[in-house]
């Protein structure tokens, strides 16, 4: 048999990372059938084109995985959050999807979520640089 080598990089390779990911998929795949995911961006600007607040993530099947959601700082609590998450709300539905899934820390938006039909489902103590992460669903349908 021959000796087998472990290797340690203190940054990412994007070769080794594409063929772990593909890799992955392939064995899913083989598993569940074929799938992708969808990437998706909605933003906010001024008149002068100027971003003011967006949201990023995925559609995975029936699933919408937000990534990161942000309203620049002077601009919060005008219902800019609310507005990108009706988008989303109109979009999701359009794709099929029943719920909507993300994390956010006890400092960020876990309230605001709330209000807008959001749902904690997991609780990660000490995750984020110490603070509690909540992972949150929104959903559309009776998930079968």
């Amino acid at each position: 048999m021959n000796k087998l080598k472990v290797t340690m990089d203190a940054k990412e390779s994007q070769q080794i990372s594409e063929t772990i990911a593909k890799n992955l998929k392939d064995f899913n795949e083989s598993k569940v059938g074929a799938y992708d995911f969808k990437p998706f961006t909605i933003s906010l600007t001024d008149d002068a084109e100027n971003f003011i607040a967006g949201l990023y993530g995925q559609l995975f099947d029936k699933v919408c995985l937000i990534e990161t959601v942000w309203v620049r700082e002077n601009e919060r609590k005008k219902g800019l959050g609310t507005q990108l998450f009706n988008k989303l709300d109109e979009f999701i539905k359009e794709n099929n999807c029943n719920l909507i899934q993300l994390a956010t820390t006890e400092f960020q938006g876990r309230q605001f979520y709330e209000t807008i039909g959001f749902s904690v489902v997991a609780v990660l103590p000490y995750e984020f640089k110490g603070y509690t992460t909540y992972i949150m669903r929104k959903t559309f349908e009776r998930l079968d």
